[in-house]
Formats: structure tokens, sequence, C-alpha cells
């Protein structure tokens, strides 16, 4: 749309210089002519202007800011807005060789993350179970558990992203897989300020469901009264990009943000 409003700009200039011209030349030989140029010329002084803008009025219906069809955009955090290694955490602390290997087969990709995902139990009782998992390494295990969410870090794109977005006239939700702990110590460090510029956000551990059940995404409809037809849901996760289109939610696997962003242009969705 810039670019169609500085080629219009520079037309218009072009007719009005051209004109006057015209009406400069021919007012030298003074003859009749020269006056019905030079009215003509302070005529389209309003018509050309009035004219471009309609071209440019025409130029927004045909291809507009906003996309006709998508009204909403939901992201999931983990591996779309922010970067979480956890799988390789283990290597980032000052731990044994043998607890490091202990962990990465028996408490890394256990099922108890998804339980702290789904806020049921306190922190210390979830902690508790992972050091069950090996008690031998109980204090390298309850280390890990306590400050994994130091290794969230906000992507570069992020901010820009949700106000390119939101700038637009496109509403942005959060709806994310997450722990209590993780977003206590992540607020209070400001990794997440970013959800400040959102429109709402539906941590799972707030409602004790989590992704990919698609209760969650029932949830998050109803509480923010999103039209799921209209919207566009964006996750790492094939099985949770699965669910929200049981849902009726448009989805789409985020891979890179150039990707992604490609993926939204092509639904009509601009940043």
């Amino acid at each position: 749309m810039k670019k169609v409003r500085q080629i219009a700009a520079v037309i218009g200039i072009i007719l009005l210089f051209g004109m006057y011209a015209v009406t400069f030349i021919a007012a030298m030989g003074r003859s009749d002519t020269a006056r019905s140029l030079f009215l003509g010329s302070l005529a389209c002084t309003v018509l050309v202007p009035v004219f471009l803008y309609v071209l440019l009025l025409a130029a927004k219906v045909i291809k507009p800011d906003k996309s006709p069809v998508v009204d909403t955009i939901i992201f999931d955090v983990g591996g779309v807005l922010v970067d979480f290694p956890w799988i390789r955490y283990p290597y980032m602390i000052d731990i044994s060789d043998d607890a490091r290997e202990y962990i990465m087969e028996h408490v890394i990709e256990c099922g108890i993350w998804a339980e702290c995902d789904l806020g049921n139990e306190s922190f210390e009782a979830l902690v508790q179970k992972f050091i069950a998992l090996g008690p031998q390494y109980a204090e390298e295990i309850r280390e890990l558990i306590e400050t994994m969410y130091t290794c969230i870090t906000v992507k570069p794109f992020t901010e820009s992203w949700i106000r390119g977005l939101k700038n637009k006239g496109y509403r942005v939700y959060i709806l994310s897989n997450w722990s209590q702990h993780a977003y206590e110590k992540c607020t209070e460090n400001g990794v997440l300020d970013f959800t400040r510029l959102t429109d709402g956000c539906l941590w799972s551990f707030t409602v004790h469901e989590r992704k990919p059940d698609t209760q969650i995404y029932r949830t998050l409809l109803e509480k923010y009264k999103i039209d799921p037809k209209r919207a566009v849901f964006i996750d790492d996760n094939p099985e949770n990009i699965s669910a929200a289109r049981k849902c009726g939610i448009g989805g789409i696997l985020y891979e890179s943000y150039e990707k992604t962003v490609a993926r939204l242009a092509d639904i009509g969705v601009r940043v």
C-alpha cells in the first residue's frame, strides 16, 4: 500500500507540472486557447488529487490492510515466541556426568512435565515426584526443576510481530501449556512482558487443561468470544495444530518466523 501511494503521488506531481508547463507555453502566444488551458489546469488541480484519492481507495478495497477472513491470531509461546531449550538444559547446568546421563534418560522427557502444565498440584509436590524417579540424584534433579525457567529467552521478532498485527487491527491471543512456577518466575524477570501487548492469555495451569486436549481451545474461544472460523492458531507441535482444527480453528505449524509470515500472507494476513 505504501508503494501504491508513492507511485500515485509521483503521477499526480507529473500531471500537474505538465499541465502548468503547457499552460505557460500557450500563454506566451496570447491566444484564446491559453485562457482555456489555464482554467483547465486550475480545475485539474482539484480533480487530479480527487481522482488519485479514489484510486487509492479502490486499491485498499482490492488489497486491504487487514484480511477480510481472519481477524484473530492465536500464538503458542514456547518454540514460537520464546526459545525454551528444556531438552538441552541438563547440559547448561553444573552437574556430574552421571547425574546428567540419568536425568536425560529418566527425567527430561517423563510424563510428569504434563502434570506441571495442568497445575493441579503444588510445586513442591511435583518436585518430589521428579526426585522419586532418581533419589540418588535428588539435589541435581531439584536444581534442574527449580531453575529450568532461566533458559527461556524471548525471540528477537516477538514484540514487533505482535505490534504489527495489532496495528493492522487483528486481535492477538496466547494459548500455551505452562507451569505456574515457570510463569511466576518469567513474570518476575520480565521474559513474559510481551504478553501485555496481546488481547488476552490462557495458560494451561490456570484452567487445569492443556493442549492437545480440545477443551482448552473451547475454553479460549468462549472466554474471549472468538469466532473459530475467523481465527488462526500458530504452534510448533503438529498435535496441537490438529486439535485446533478439530475445534474449527485454522492452524499453521510454526517452522520459522519467515515461513509463518509467508503462510499468514497466503490467507491474507499481513504484518
